[in-house]
């Protein structure tokens, strides 16, 4: 689980747009860029180099996540669930 502090200041290193914690699957989505950011052992790897896509079923499945308050969070600054987002 990633500190508040943590979550407050994190965004996309390449638009510096909010990302959605999804931390049952320790990942920071963005969702504009369809772009899966890892967090191993309480790191999040924000290198855009090592950031995977998300296919179009994936970017469903994580939408509704936020959608239904499922535990996803916007870091940045933008609020408790990613819903908003799109």
């Amino acid at each position: 689980m990633l500190e508040d502090w943590l979550l407050d200041i994190l965004v996309c290193p390449e638009d510096k747009g909010p990302l959605w914690y999804v931390p049952g699957e320790d990942l920071l989505y963005n969702p504009r860029l369809h772009r899966r950011y890892a967090i191993t052992d309480g790191i999040p790897n924000l290198l855009i180099d090592e950031a995977s896509a998300a296919d179009d079923a994936d970017h469903e499945r994580l939408s509704a996540l936020a959608a239904a308050g499922e535990g996803v969070r916007v870091t940045g600054g933008g609020g408790d669930t990613g819903a908003e987002a799109g």
